[in-house]
Formats: structure tokens, sequence, C-alpha cells
């Protein structure tokens, strides 16, 4: 007599096709390769976990863009936008003179254009009259922690030697805690000319994102 076949739970069936959907997604917006958009005026860097992040990172400027591009947006609808903005409006200044219709029309596919547009020509404006440098910080009210900053005026310019806390693009539109836990994880170091110093920790290590993606590969290089 044959073996009786065991017949597979419906539940556990779900769980497979639910857990297989979410490798699809996430190796979608995760890709282990991208190929190098023509146009773009800087190359793409390896990404050893996939995260658009660590394609751009020689960029501050990609950098704050991907950021506000990338809010309630999945990377997959996002990239080729990025990419197309980015070839379009190489530099803050190039941002500032966009036209506006041409600009929302440009990211339109990814919904909310009319604000991101707007955003992202007031951040490219608030760039070119004080660039992100090392030696101004500006508060966050409440980040990284709630209560963060209260010591710290609106619009109050934090200097080198002034110890209370303060980020180098919080002044920016458009400027969040994902913003800025990117900013931290893949660039703040450079920008303090501390990358690669052994003599300060890592500013990676001190960032505790939300973001899932983020929190991911947090995990992952610890």
């Amino acid at each position: 007599m044959p073996p009786t076949r065991r017949s597979t739970p419906k539940s556990s069936k779900t769980s497979r096709k639910v857990d297989a959907a979410v490798a699809t997604r996430v190796n979608a917006d995760r890709p282990a390769k991208i190929p190098q958009p023509p146009g773009l005026p800087f190359k793409l860097r390896p990404a050893k976990f996939g995260l658009i992040q660590e394609r751009i990172c020689c960029s501050l400027y990609a950098l704050v863009v991907q950021a506000i591009l990338w809010n309630q947006t999945r990377g997959e609808n996002a990239r080729p936008v990025l990419f197309a903005l980015l070839t379009r409006y190489p530099t803050p200044k190039d941002l500032s003179l966009a036209s506006l219709d041409e600009l929302t029309s440009m990211i339109q596919p990814l919904g909310l254009h009319n604000i991101r547009a707007l955003r992202l020509i007031a951040l490219a404006n608030a760039w070119l009259i004080a660039p992100p440098t090392k030696e101004r910080r500006y508060r966050k009210l409440h980040y990284p922690v709630k209560g963060s900053s209260k010591d710290v005026k609106p619009g109050e310019v934090l200097g080198l030697e002034d110890e209370r806390e303060g980020w180098e693009i919080a002044h920016l539109p458009g400027v969040g805690a994902y913003a800025l836990d990117s900013y931290r994880i893949f660039y703040r170091d450079k920008l303090r000319d501390l990358e690669g110093s052994k003599d300060a920790e890592p500013e990676w290590r001190r960032v505790r994102a939300d973001d899932k993606d983020l929190k991911a590969y947090l995990e992952w290089k610890t």
C-alpha cells in the first residue's frame, strides 16, 4: 500500500507565498547590480548589501535628494527617477533653477509630486545659501531621541567648539530622521575629515535607525 501523502496546511502554503513575495520585493528594492545610468555625473559604487545609499555615497547632494524621493515610495520605483533627476540637475545650483512644471512632471510617477518638487527646489536654494560644512551644525528637535537639541535655538548655528548636539544638514528643507540617519551612516565622517580615522568611533555605530532597510544594514554591518 503506497505511503499516505501528507497535505501541507493552508497556513504553511500562505506563509511561504508571503515570504516569497517579501523576498521578491526586497530583491527588487536591493538588487545586486545596477547598470551605470548614462549621463549620471558620478560613478555608482559597488553595494555589498544592496542599498541605494551605498551606490551614491560619494555625493552628499545625491544622498539628500534620494532621501526626499524615497519617502513613502519603493526603491524600485524611485531609482530611475533619482538617476534622471541627478542627470538633469547634477548640482544644487542646477536644481535651484529648475522649472517647477518640469520637475513636477519628472517625479510625478512617485506621487506627492507637487510637494516633493517644491521641497527639492527649496532644498537647493537653502544649500546655495549655506552649503553643508563641518564648521556649521544645526538643531533637529527631538533627533535622534526625544528631547534632543532643546538647548539649541531655532536657526542657531553651532561651531566646531560647541559641544551641543547638531547636524550639518539639519537646516535643509525636507531633511528628517531618515535623511539624517543616511547622512550619518554614509557620509558624515567624510564631511568631518574623520573617514578611516583610528582615533574616532565611526559615526554609523552611533546611529539607531527606525527605517527597516537602514536598520537591517546596520545589523548586517555590525
